[in-house]
């Protein structure tokens, strides 16, 4: 499955992805506009937030990646029962898909992205703030104070 965000596109990365899961190295693959030897030419409050947004992620849920947006390669198999147990929507999914890979064992890789946004983003950044902070409260009370069971944390799939 890759997820798409056209107005951020780097078709060279859809290749590199695959290549990635074809050779068995990741469950899931992520587009990372944050680590090393990406290329991320959008304007500066979003670069910034960005960067905030992923710190925030690694000092409350534990995030070890670099990014959780943009562009995603994932094995079907492997993801369905983690996206399953997510409970927000909207600007956090992808943060808590990710990061309940993460947390489930899943073999997660990322690749440097080229980014350049292509249109002004549909809704203006500071406007998206509280609900992403709702969001991101929902999200830690659900990871943090939900009592885990052996449900929760699934393993990896059985190699063929």
């Amino acid at each position: 499955v890759i997820c798409e965000e056209i107005d951020l596109c780097d078709v060279g990365f859809h290749l590199r992805a695959l290549a990635v899961l074809r050779a068995d190295e990741a469950d899931v693959v992520i587009g990372s506009k944050a680590m090393r030897g990406a290329a991320d030419t959008r304007p500066l409050s979003r670069r910034v937030a960005t960067r905030v947004y992923n710190r925030v992620l690694r000092t409350t849920l534990g995030f070890t990646g670099t990014d959780t947006h943009g562009l995603k390669a994932l094995r079907r198999e492997a993801i369905l029962p983690v996206a399953a147990r997510c409970v927000v929507e909207h600007d956090v999914f992808a943060s808590e898909l990710v990061i309940r890979a993460e947390r489930s064992g899943l073999r997660v890789h990322e690749l440097p992205v080229t980014v350049e946004e292509k249109r002004a983003p549909s809704i203006h950044l500071v406007r998206r703030v509280p609900r992403v902070l709702r969001n991101l409260a929902r999200l830690m009370v659900s990871i943090h104070l939900s009592s885990p069971v052996a449900s929760d944390v699934p393993h990896p799939p059985e190699r063929p």
